[in-house]
């Protein structure tokens, strides 16, 4: 995680020192795609007093709805892994908060329910342009966001949503061709549990689920984005990466068992420019960048 912060930051902070320290804000802000509420928690700098406050199993040292420090810093969104929320990456956050950026980590709504349909491969992009486009219009935060440094950081199947919102295209078909041998990447065509049931709540709601309909042809690169990091991505569907003209650090966890090599973090890197940045990191598991 040092390595993935210095990287972040050498790209978008352009050389400037950071003479001043920090505390963290915390502000929740809603935005909308195709009529489902994508919540986004925004991570900022503060100069109001921090307070331990428990959001869910976490406590964390923030404040709460604080004003904003008054300044100009880049802005990074999150996109977490599957059926991850906004909260998974705080400790990242926390880090780029102190090092003086601004950051975005969205929640994607019903991955679950959404997982292995393809409407996910355009829905998940656009909740985070949508989430970026939250933050630069919110009174209080856009005034104090640079939109001339936006960066984006993805985990697993975030990784995924930020190399296509980068400008990678995929191809729907490899993934039934990939998965017609499951066994060479189980956990990616069957599920971690080994293709058990799924839970009767999830069962339930698939039922009466319907998913947002989108154009599977649309176009989702955001122009803004100036630097992404993709941490274990998700990266089998990929069939061409020659539009990602940004820098890229990518990385793969040498003892990954839920997206197996060669098939995902090694075919983005076949497939992206030369210019960019890969790194496996060995005996590390997948959820270590959680």
């Amino acid at each position: 995680m040092r390595f993935l912060l210095v990287a972040v930051l050498m790209v978008l902070t352009c050389g400037t020192a950071q003479a001043e320290e920090y505390n963290i804000g915390v502000r929740r802000i809603i935005t909308e795609v195709a009529g489902i509420e994508a919540p986004v928690r925004v991570f900022y700098p503060t100069h109001e007093s921090e307070a331990e406050t428990r959001f869910g199993p976490w406590e964390l040292s923030v404040a709460r709805n604080s004003a904003p420090a008054s300044g100009h810093f880049p802005l990074i969104a999150i996109s977490h892994g599957l059926s991850g929320n906004d909260w998974n990456h705080h400790l990242l956050a926390s880090r780029l908060v102190k090092a003086g950026f601004v950051v975005a980590a969205v929640r994607h709504p019903d991955d679950l329910l959404r997982v292995g349909q393809p409407e996910i491969t355009v829905l998940r992009p656009r909740e985070l342009t949508a989430a970026i486009d939250a933050v630069l219009t919110d009174s209080r935060f856009g005034p104090i966001v640079d939109a001339e440094r936006i960066g984006a950081f993805g985990f697993s199947l975030g990784g995924f949503t930020v190399l296509v919102v980068a400008g990678g295209r995929i191809e729907y078909e490899k993934i039934a061709r990939h998965c017609s041998n499951a066994e060479k990447d189980p956990e990616y065509c069957i599920g971690e549990e080994g293709g058990e049931p799924l839970p009767m709540w999830l069962r339930a709601r698939r039922l009466i689920y319907s998913i947002p309909q989108v154009d599977l042809t649309e176009d989702v690169l955001d122009p803004r984005i100036d630097a992404v990091v993709a941490a274990a991505p998700v990266g089998l569907p990929f069939n061409d990466m020659s539009r990602v003209q940004m820098p890229v650090l990518l990385y793969r966890a040498g003892s990954d068992h839920a997206l197996r090599a060669p098939y995902h973090a090694e075919n983005v890197h076949k497939l992206l420019p030369d210019a960019h940045r890969y790194e496996v990191i060995g005996n590390l598991h997948h959820y270590a960048f959680l």
